[in-house]
C-alpha cells in the first residue's frame, strides 16, 4: 500500500468569515488528496477543544497558526514512510500524542484534519468510494459489519433563529423532513421546491429572505408559531401531505433562552416553568406534524431530559445535541437516563474518525438514532456524507439547500445515489 510523502496544512476561511484548517497529503505513489475541517463556533466545555491562537491581532484572535505548526513540523514529519494502511494506528498514534480527554494539547481541528485525509488518501489508494473506505473502516474498528442498502434522509434547515439568526425568535431551527419512503434524489428535490416557495411567501408578506448560517431563511417573526405557520402554509401552497409525505423538525436549543430555571420565549406573555413549557411542546406536537424535537431542554439538566423521554410521544424523535456535544461519558449519562431517542453527531466535536464510529456505535448499541450533522461554521468538504452513508445512518443535518458550504454535501449524496444505483 502506498507510504505517505508530504502532508502540508495551511488556513482558510471558514463560511463564518474565520480562519480553519485545509491539509494536503501526497504519497509515494503519486496519489494526493486534500481535506478542511470545520471550526466550532458555539462550543461548550463538553466538546473536543478547537486550537485557536488567540492572537487578538490577527483575525480577531481566531487564527489557527498554532494548529498550522504543529500538523507541519511536529506530526507530519512523523508520519512521512508510513504506510496508509496503518490508518487505524496513525489515529491511535494522534489520540495517545495529545493524552487529554478532550484534545486539549493538539486540538480537534488538529487531529481530525490528519484523519480526514488519511481516510482520502487510503480510499483513493485502494480505488474504492470514500463511503466504502469508511464502512471497511468501521467494520475493523467495532468489529462490526454494516451493509450499505440506502442513504440518509436529509433533515433540512430552511427557518433559523436563535443564536444563529438576529431575527425575533428564540427556536434555532424550523426544519422539514421527507418521508424515509423517497429516495434522497426526491426529497432534495421536495425540498428544493419548498425553499423557493418559501421564500415567495416570506416575500409576498413584506420580509426580507434573508439567510441565517446554515442557509435558513431569518425573517422577523414575533414568535416560533409564526415559524411553524409558515412551513404549514408553504406546505399546503405546494401541495405536500404533511404527516404523510413532509414532517416537521425544530432544533428548540433550550439553552439559549433558559433563565433562572424558566423558559423565556417570545410566544408567552411570561417565563414558563418546565411544566409550562412541556405543555408548550405538547400543543405544537398536536397542532404540528412533528417529527424531530432537538435539545427541548438545558444542557446540564438530566432530569428534565428524562421527564420529556417518558412524556413525549414514542414516535417522536427527541434529539439530543448540546447535552451529549460529542462527548462519550455525556452520551452514557443520557443512555442511563433514557433521556434520548436519538443523538447528534459531529466529527468536528471529537477529534477523529475512530472516535466519532466509537460514539455512533456507543449510540447504536443503545438504540439511540445517530444523526450526522455539520456545524454552522462549515468548508466545502464533503467527507460527512460518505460517513454517513458509510455507517448508515438514519438522518443527516447539513442545513438548507441553499450556501455552497451545506449544498456541496447534498451533491456528494446525490452522486453517491447514482453510484449505488449504478451498481444495483
Amino acid at each position: 500500500m502506498a507510504k505517505i510523502k508530504k502532508i502540508i496544512a495551511f488556513e482558510i476561511l471558514d463560511s463564518s468569515g474565520f480562519p480553519t484548517l485545509f491539509g494536503r497529503l501526497i504519497c509515494d505513489n503519486g496519489i494526493e488528496v486534500e481535506a478542511s475541517v470545520s471550526s466550532n463556533s458555539f462550543s461548550n466545555k463538553f466538546c473536543a477543544y478547537h486550537l485557536k491562537d488567540n492572537d487578538e491581532k490577527r483575525f480577531l484572535g481566531k487564527g489557527v497558526l498554532q494548529a498550522v505548526y504543529y500538523i507541519n513540523n511536529l506530526i507530519a514529519p512523523k508520519l512521512y514512510g508510513v504506510e496508509l494502511k496503518k490508518h487505524e494506528a496513525i489515529e491511535r498514534w494522534l489520540i495517545k500524542a495529545d493524552g487529554t480527554k478532550n484534545k486539549q494539547i493538539l486540538g480537534a481541528n488538529t487531529t481530525l484534519l490528519i484523519s480526514y485525509l488519511l481516510a482520502k488518501a487510503a480510499a483513493k489508494d485502494l480505488s474504492l468510494p470514500l463511503y466504502v473506505y469508511l464502512n471497511q473502516l468501521y467494520t475493523q474498528v467495532i468489529n462490526e459489519k454494516i451493509l450499505i442498502k440506502r442513504l440518509p434522509t436529509p433533515v433540512f434547515n430552511l427557518i433559523s433563529g436563535g443564536k444563529h439568526s438576529e431575527n425575533a425568535i428564540d427556536f434555532q431551527e424550523f426544519e422539514i423532513i421527507p418521508s424515509s419512503r423517497f429516495s434522497f434524489s426526491q426529497s432534495l428535490q421536495m425540498a428544493v421546491e419548498f425553499f423557493h416557495t418559501l421564500k415567495t411567501i416570506i416575500v409576498s408578506k413584506g420580509a426580507i429572505p434573508s439567510l441565517g448560517m446554515e442557509g435558513g431563511f431569518t425573517p422577523l417573526l414575533s414568535s416560533n408559531l409564526d415559524a411553524l405557520e409558515l412551513l404549514k402554509e408553504t406546505a399546503s401552497q405546494i401541495r405536500f401531505n404533511l404527516g404523510l409525505d413532509l414532517f416537521f423538525g425544530i432544533d428548540v436549543s433550550a439553552s439559549y433562552f433558559y433563565k433562572n430555571n424558566r423558559f423565556v420565549i417570545k410566544d408567552r406573555p411570561k417565563p414558563q416553568t418546565k411544566e409550562e413549557f412541556f405543555s408548550f411542546l405538547r400543543m405544537i406536537i398536536k397542532n404540528y406534524p412533528l417529527l424531530l424535537l432537538e435539545d427541548p431542554a438545558s444542557f446540564d439538566d438530566f432530569e428534565y431530559w428524562q421527564y420529556l423521554s417518558s412524556n413525549l410521544p414514542q414516535e417522536i424523535y427527541l434529539v439530543a445535541d448540546e447535552i451529549t456535544s460529542g462527548n462519550k461519558e455525556r452520551l452514557i449519562q443520557i443512555i442511563n437516563k433514557k433521556g434520548a431517542s436519538a443523538v447528534v453527531v459531529k466529527p468536528s466535536e471529537i477529534g477523529t474518525i475512530l472516535e466519532t464510529m466509537e460514539f455512533i456505535a456507543l449510540a447504536k448499541k443503545n438504540n439511540l438514532t445517530p444523526i450526522i450533522s455539520h456545524l454552522s461554521s462549515e468548508t466545502n468538504d464533503t467527507i460527512l456524507a460518505d460517513l454517513a452513508v458509510a455507517v448508515q445512518a438514519d438522518l443527516v443535518k447539513f442545513g438548507a439547500p441553499s450556501r455552497g458550504e451545506r449544498v456541496a454535501k447534498y451533491n456528494r449524496l446525490w452522486e453517491i445515489e447514482r453510484e449505488i444505483n449504478e451498481n444495483k
